[in-house]
């Protein structure tokens, strides 16, 4: 179940980079091959805290497309890498890349306040902007309500430097944070 929650939270804590993306050009649109990104990650549903670490990395790129493996490590255990391929011709649809959404789901994004703030991560202080979303969606069978905040940087590759949600999955709360802690080029 646990296995399960934490698929459904990522996938509603992507779906409001699908509403910034159609405001701005695609954020992998200026990605290099061995350009990456990591992200410390910190869940809690209910009495469960669950850490891990997750890295984008930019594996190849041509005018149209970006190919991305991402890799994630949750409480010490590895997941099986994942490469997804980005259409760099048409705006970012997370939901849309590496086949959509989980069990065939949905979701629904609302787009709130935006600002601009300084964000602390990884050591350094970033000039960012932050957007707040509303999101409803379903996935593996399951109910997701959702608020989040996500701050991103032009100076950072693929974009976020911090996102935060709370969000009520399958009748159970949820807070979650990502926030960047390094990033470079690899090559």
């Amino acid at each position: 179940m646990t296995v399960r929650l934490l698929a459904a939270a990522l996938v509603v804590a992507v779906a409001p980079l699908s509403v910034r993306a159609a405001d701005e050009e695609n954020p992998y649109k200026n990605v290099k091959v061995g350009d990456f990104a990591t992200y410390k990650m910190k869940v809690n549903v209910g009495p469960i805290a669950i850490d891990g670490t997750t890295t984008q990395s930019v594996t190849a790129k041509t005018d149209k497309e970006a190919k991305v493996k991402v890799t994630a490590s949750v409480n010490g255990m590895e997941a099986p890498a994942q490469e997804q391929t980005i259409d760099l011709t048409k705006p970012y649809d997370p939901t849309k890349v590496g086949g959509g959404l989980p069990g065939g789901g949905e979701a629904t994004v609302e787009k709130g306040k935006d600002g601009t703030e300084k964000v602390k991560a990884g050591g350094k202080e970033y000039e960012t902007t932050w957007t707040t979303y509303k999101v409803k969606a379903k996935a593996n069978g399951m109910d997701i309500d959702a608020d989040i905040k996500v701050w991103t940087a032009k100076d950072v590759p693929m974009g976020m430097v911090k996102m935060t949600m709370k969000a009520t999955v399958a009748k159970m709360d949820m807070e979650m944070t990502m926030e960047l802690t390094e990033f470079g080029n690899k090559k």
